[in-house]
C-alpha cells in the first residue's frame, strides 16, 4: 500500500490585526489555520487516498494549540495524525524544522511526502527541498498536476514561463501548488468525529538527534529584530466619468502632474573598472540565471550589482556562477555589472536542469573555494535548487530576501519580509557562506560599465545520475506585452473584466504604455492570465511608478503585493470597492467604456 505523509504548519491569519505595531511583535492570540498551500497537500492526498487507496498520515511540528490543525486535517480524511512537540524545538529555522521532520518520517518507509508550495507566515518555502535532501529523495516543487504509475511520478511544476514536466521515481517529497487540488470543505459530522481521534505526541528525545542540532541551538539563521513596514495610505481622488474622452484627459493631466508617465530619473551607481582578486572567505558569488531563451536574467544582474557593493565592502572578488558552460556567451555583459569572475560548471547532468544536480555542482565548488556569500534569484529554480543545497552543506538559508546590508561585525543581514509585507526581518548567519535568494525587482541596476574583463574559469564535474528528469518545457507567457519583472508601468486585470475577451482588450491599453500585465488569484485560477501573472499574497510584489487596475475588488491578499506601487489609479463599476483605498486616482464606470478611451488618450499623448 501506497504511505503518504503531509507536513503541514498552523499560521495566524495573514491580516494587519495579526501585529502589533506598538510593541513591534506579532499578535498569537487570534485565530490561526492551517497553511493554505498546506490545504491543497492535504486535498491531494486524500484524492490519491480515495483512488489508490493508500495510508495517509499527517504530521506537523509546533506548539501544543497546533494539534488543533492535525484535528482538522483528520476530519479532511487523514488517517493518521503526529504531532512533534517539546520545548526543545522552539527557534526552529527551516533547516532545523526539516532536520527534525525527516528524522521522523526515515523510520515510517513513506513513498511520498507532501507539503504546501511554501508557508503564508514568513513566505518561506524551504523546508521541502531541504527535507528531500536530508531523506536523499528526489523532489518536485511547484507541483500543479501529479499522476502516478506504478512507482513513477508524472508532474506538472511551475516555473517563471510556464510549467515544465517532471519524471521522478518514488520516494519523493513534492511540494503542492494552489492549482493542484481545491482545499478540502470540511462537514461537521467530520469534525465533531477528529475530536475523538488520537493525535501521537512525538518528544524531540525520539528523533535521536543531538541537543545541538535542535530547536535554536540547530538553526544557523536567526532573526535580529523585526521592522514594522507602513501600509501606504491615499487618498482617492474621483473623476467624473460621464465624458469618457474627457474623463481620460483629466486623468492624463493628473498622471502628468504626478510625474507617472515619466521614467523614474534614477541615477544608478557606476560599476568600477578595477578587477579585484579572489580572496578565501571574502567572495562574493551570485548564481546565473537564463530564461528559456538563453538570456540573463534580470534578477541576476541586479544581485550583481548589489554582490559588487558587497564584494568592495568584504575585499574580496565578485564572482558568477553558472550551471552550464554556454555561460561564457554572457562573459561581457556579467563583467560590465561587476562580475571579476565567471565560473561556468560543466558535466552531462548538468545539460538539463535538475535541483539535485544543481546542489550537488554547487556544493563541490562551494566546499572548495569557500565564499563569503552566496546569493541565487528567488525564482522557482532558485527556490529549489538553493534549499537543497543549503540541506547538504548544513548553511544558513535566507529566503526571498528583499534587501541586503553588512553589519559592524562584517556579516551580511538580509531583509526578508514576512505577513504579507507588514513585516520586514532582518536574518543573519552562523554558517559560511551567508546564503539568500533574492526576489526580482527588490535590488536597484548599477549602471554597467562595458570596460571591464572578468577572467572565464571552465569547471568540469563528475556528479551523479539525478534522482528525477526534466522532460520538457512549455512556455505560456505573452511576449506581446513587457515583462512583469522591472516594469515601471503595469496594468492589472481583475474578474470584473469578465473574461479573456476583456483581457485581450486591457492588454491594448497596456501594449500603449508600454506596460506589464498582472492580475489577481480569482482571474489565474480561472485561467484567464498565467500564474506567472499573479500578484498578491501567493504571487509576486510590484515595484511601479503607475499601477492602473481594471476591474479590481482590491482584496487584502491582492493589495499587499502593491506596497511599493507609487501611483495606482482604480477602474471599478462598484464605489465600494476596496481598491479605491489603495488608490490615488478613481473612475467609478464600465471598464469597456474609460479603457479605450483611456487608450487612445495615452497613444496621443505618448506618440
Amino acid at each position: 500500500m501506497l504511505k503518504i505523509a503531509v507536513c503541514i504548519k498552523q499560521i495566524p491569519l495573514i491580516e494587519e490585526a495579526n501585529f502589533d505595531p506598538e510593541t513591534r511583535t506579532i499578535r498569537r492570540g487570534g485565530p490561526n489555520v492551517i497553511s493554505a498551500f498546506d490545504l491543497r497537500a492535504l486535498s491531494r492526498a486524500a484524492q490519491l487516498k480515495d483512488r489508490l487507496g493508500a495510508e495517509t498520515t499527517v504530521v506537523t511540528m509546533g506548539p501544543p494549540q497546533a494539534e488543533q490543525a492535525l484535528r482538522d486535517a483528520l476530519a479532511m480524511g487523514m488517517d493518521r495524525a503526529v504531532h512533534l512537540t517539546d520545548p526543545a524545538f522552539a527557534g526552529s529555522d527551516t533547516l532545523a524544522t526539516a532536520r527534525s521532520l525527516a528524522a521522523w518520517l526515515k523510520k515510517g518507509g513513506f513513498d511520498l511526502v507532501l507539503l504546501g508550495k511554501y508557508s503564508l507566515d514568513a513566505e518561506t518555502g524551504q523546508v521541502g527541498p531541504e527535507l528531500a535532501e536530508l531523506l536523499g529523495v528526489a523532489q518536485i516543487t511547484g507541483v500543479r498536476k501529479l499522476d502516478i504509475d506504478g512507482r513513477v511520478l508524472r508532474a506538472e511544476r511551475e516555473s517563471d514561463e510556464g510549467y515544465e514536466e517532471i519524471e521522478a521515481a518514488m520516494p519523493a517529497v513534492l511540494t503542492c501548488a494552489e492549482r493542484v487540488a481545491q482545499p478540502i470543505k470540511v462537514k461537521a459530522e467530520a469534525a465533531e468525529r477528529a475530536k475523538s481521534k488520537t493525535v501521537e505526541k512525538v518528544a524531540a528525545n525520539a528523533l535521536g538527534l543531538e541537543p545541538s542540532e535542535l530547536g535554536f541551538a540547530g538553526s544557523p539563521t536567526w532573526v535580529s529584530e523585526i521592522r514594522v513596514v507602513e501600509t501606504p495610505k491615499a487618498r482617492c481622488r474621483h473623476i467624473d466619468p460621464s465624458d469618457p474622452e474627457r474623463a481620460a484627459r483629466e486623468l492624463i493631466e493628473h498622471l502628468d502632474r504626478a510625474g507617472a508617465l515619466k521614467p523614474r530619473a534614477r541615477e544608478r551607481r557606476a560599476i568600477s573598472s578595477a578587477i579585484r582578486k579572489p580572496l578565501s572567505g571574502s567572495g562574493v558569488w551570485v548564481a546565473v540565471e537564463t530564461d528559456l531563451n538563453g538570456a540573463i536574467t534580470r534578477t541576476t544582474l541586479e544581485m550583481l550589482s548589489r554582490g559588487d557593493q558587497l564584494a568592495s565592502a568584504t575585499g574580496g572578488a565578485l564572482v558568477a556562477v553558472g550551471l552550464s558552460g554556454l555561460l561564457v556567451r554572457h562573459a561581457d555583459l556579467l563583467s560590465s555589472y561587476g562580475a571579476d569572475r565567471i565560473i561556468a560548471l560543466e558535466s552531462p547532468e548538468l545539460e538539463t536542469y535538475t535541483p539535485e544536480a544543481a546542489a550537488e555542482a554547487m556544493a563541490a565548488l562551494v566546499m572548495e573555494r569557500r565564499p563569503w556569500a552566496l546569493l541565487a534569484a528567488a525564482s522557482e529554480r532558485g527556490r529549489d535548487w538553493a534549499p537543497r543545497l543549503a540541506a547538504r552543506l548544513g548553511l544558513g538559508l535566507t529566503g526571498d530576501a528583499i534587501g541586503l546590508e553588512i553589519d559592524g561585525e562584517k556579516r551580511m543581514v538580509a531583509l526578508k519580509p514576512a505577513f504579507g509585507g507588514n513585516i520586514v526581518a532582518p536574518i543573519l548567519s552562523k554558517t559560511y557562506p551567508q546564503m539568500a535568494t533574492v526576489r526580482a525587482g527588490m535590488l536597484e541596476l548599477a549602471e554597467p560599465n562595458p570596460k571591464r574583463r572578468g577572467e572565464i574559469e571552465t569547471v568540469r564535474l563528475v556528479l551523479k545520475k539525478p534522482l528525477s528528469r526534466l522532460v520538457a518545457e512549455h512556455p505560456l507567457l505573452d511576449t506581446s506585452v513587457a515583462r512583469l519583472e522591472g516594469a515601471e508601468v503595469i496594468v492589472g486585470v481583475g474578474m470584473g473584466v469578465g473574461g479573456p475577451e476583456g483581457v485581450e482588450a486591457v492588454k491594448e491599453l497596456a501594449r500603449v504604455l508600454g506596460a506589464g500585465i498582472c492580475a489577481t488569484r480569482r482571474v489565474t485560477d480561472a485561467g484567464w492570465v498565467p500564474r506567472q501573472h499573479q500578484v498578491g499574497l501567493t504571487g509576486k510584489a510590484l515595484d511601479a511608478r503607475l499601477y492602473i487596475t481594471v476591474g479590481v475588488r482590491g482584496a487584502p491578499n491582492h493589495t499587499v503585493g502593491l506596497k511599493k506601487a507609487e501611483t495606482v489609479v482604480a477602474i471599478n463599476n462598484d464605489p465600494e470597492a476596496l481598491i479605491f483605498e489603495r488608490a490615488d486616482f478613481g473612475l467609478v464606470c464600465d471598464w469597456a467604456v474609460i479603457v479605450p478611451a483611456l487608450r487612445d488618450a495615452l497613444r496621443e499623448r505618448l506618440g
